[in-house]
């Protein structure tokens, strides 16, 4: 039954993001018309046209932006549409820092993509994945103290494949706790995935390291 509910919810999504595309074609399509006339009109004088030019620059601007969420929720959406797939490694952790920036940047922590193996891959559910991956970063954002980092990292291997989320900066009282009661919680998608969510400590990296089957 769950299976069947995120498989409708990922179809509405994404029908629903198409049709917001779509407007923002338009809109874009009609911000160029309108700059086209100004530009033809050049000849016989335009008021206030550095106004108008500017006004459609910054329409232009903030559509393309919204463009850009809506293709991250269109991709966010179809991670929904078979429970196995494909994932290239390198693009899950653009496309988690893409959908956690902005919630990791308003507590004051910077979210980045570090150095990753283009052509590794694993076979499993997309969208557990985000989920887990999603609530680990959301975690370690609390857990950091204001201009803290975390930086995605992949590890490659015959058997398995490893994610790890390096903390940078200082931390704040009581986030080892809280860190155990997240993997707690997630026990039962980590099971799902046969996955592990493990701490990483001195000497080596700190922070929280993700192991998957790698098919």
């Amino acid at each position: 039954m769950r299976d069947l509910e995120m498989a409708f919810l990922g179809k509405i999504a994404a029908s629903l993001t198409h049709e917001i595309k779509n407007t923002f074609a338009i809109i874009l399509e009609s911000a160029g018309l309108l700059s086209d006339i100004i530009t033809l009109s050049q000849e016989q004088g335009f008021p206030q046209k550095e106004k108008f030019v500017r006004v459609l620059g910054n329409i232009k601007e903030q559509v393309n932006r919204g463009v850009d969420i809506t293709t991250r929720l269109n991709r966010f959406a179809h991670s929904m549409d078979e429970p196995l797939t494909s994932i290239n490694v390198a693009d899950l952790l653009e496309q988690i820092s893409l959908l956690m920036r902005r919630l990791a940047k308003r507590r004051g922590v910077e979210l980045k993509v570090g150095a990753a193996d283009r052509d590794l891959t694993l076979r499993s559910d997309h969208f557990r994945l985000l989920l887990v991956l999603g609530s680990v970063v959301e975690q370690l954002a609390d857990s950091l103290e204001s201009g803290g980092e975390i930086i995605l990292q992949t590890q490659g291997g015959s058997q398995e494949v490893a994610i790890l989320l390096e903390m940078q900066g200082q931390k704040k009282t009581g986030w080892e706790a809280a860190l155990q009661n997240l993997f707690s919680s997630l026990q039962e998608v980590l099971e799902a995935l046969q996955a592990k969510l493990t701490r990483s400590s001195p000497p080596a990296k700190e922070g929280v390291l993700l192991t998957i089957p790698a098919t």
